[in-house]
């Protein structure tokens, strides 16, 4: 692990190889009970989950003691893995699945990771509490849906003047286009785009959308609606 970290210009010492490590075995026993990931193959694993995850604040400028959001995080990917690499980070880790809640749980009393908030809601819901809207210097999100659903889901919980990363595949031009509207409404601004590679295969993005005013209380809307009805 260490070793293909390292390939990716990812600096992860002993004690955090370890601790992913063992954060990987309780994910790959859990997942024998329920429905966590599909990579299970250690190879790949270390590829696809550790390396694509810390890419994030490998490729992107994150402060110390940065606040930071994963929205729908699933098994706590790539949220648990940035936490493990830096523990200065206060993490919060979004997930609407109560199962995947409780793995998290579970995995970080495991761990004995601190100073990791778990929110079990949904981000539509949790993005109108005053405790998560407008709180994150950076919020993150690995999933599939599209750049301008997950701007709806993402950007509220983003503090003014900080960021949003949409981890996305090779080629985001299209999404981006798409989003555009959803861009304008929600008070965002393409920050940059950084193109990346997992051991010069499986190509990557980084879209960063940087928070340039307060979103609009109507957003996101009710839950189901971002989805259905894109910006």
């Amino acid at each position: 692990m260490i070793n293909e970290a390292s390939k990716n210009n990812i600096f992860i010492d002993e004690q955090t190889a370890v601790k992913i490590e063992q954060f990987k075995s309780i994910l790959l026993e859990w997942n024998e009970k329920i429905n966590l990931t599909r990579i299970t193959n250690s190879d790949d694993f270390i590829k696809k989950h550790v390396i694509d995850s810390l890419m994030v604040i490998n490729r992107v400028c994150v402060k110390k003691d940065s606040k930071i959001i994963d929205i729908g995080t699933g098994p706590g990917i790539p949220g648990i893995l940035i936490k493990l690499l830096r523990p200065d980070l206060h993490v919060s880790l979004l997930e609407s699945q109560r199962k995947k809640a409780n793995f998290i749980q579970y995995a970080l009393e495991q761990m004995k990771l601190t100073d990791v908030i778990i929110i079990n809601d949904r981000a539509e819901n949790a993005a109108k509490k005053r405790d998560f809207r407008e709180k994150y210097d950076i919020a993150v999100a690995r999933a599939v849906s599209s750049l301008n659903v997950l701007l709806e889901l993402c950007l509220p919980f983003v503090r003014i003047g900080g960021t949003f990363v949409a981890m996305k595949g090779e080629d985001p031009k299209q999404e981006i286009s798409e989003a555009k509207n959803s861009i304008r409404v929600l008070k965002g601004k393409i920050e940059e785009i950084i193109d990346y590679s997992l051991d010069n295969e499986n190509k990557r993005t980084l879209v960063l959308i940087k928070k340039i005013g307060k979103t609009p209380a109507d957003y996101p809307r009710r839950p189901g609606i971002p989805a259905k009805k894109p910006l």
